[in-house]
């Protein structure tokens, strides 16, 4: 068990008005959470949600079977598509590794 000198912990602030703050304190007494435990817990549902749509593709099997096709066989770069791919290195100073 992590001791309190092991712990790391840091303090998030938040300003709103006092009927936000009723609201939010109404729902935390309804669900059995202090405000700290029920504004952390909803925080985090919504960041990973935010976070899953962002980050996580999905797909339907035919799109999968789609996608991975084009892996294995990708088209051939015709002279349009190297043309904007010398823009965007030229743009972002991409760097070869």
């Amino acid at each position: 068990m992590a001791t309190s000198s092991e712990r790391k912990e840091t303090r998030l602030v938040a300003r709103t008005s006092t009927e936000i703050q009723e609201i939010i304190q109404r729902a935390a007494d309804y669900s059995g959470a202090t405000l700290s435990q029920f504004l952390i817990e909803s925080a985090m549902e919504k960041a990973r949600n935010v976070i899953e749509r962002t980050e996580i593709l999905h797909l339907s099997m035919a799109g999968a079977d789609a996608l991975f096709a084009s892996l294995e066989n990708p088209a051939k770069a015709n002279a349009k598509l190297l043309k904007a791919a010398k823009h965007y290195k030229d743009t972002v100073n991409v760097r070869d590794h």
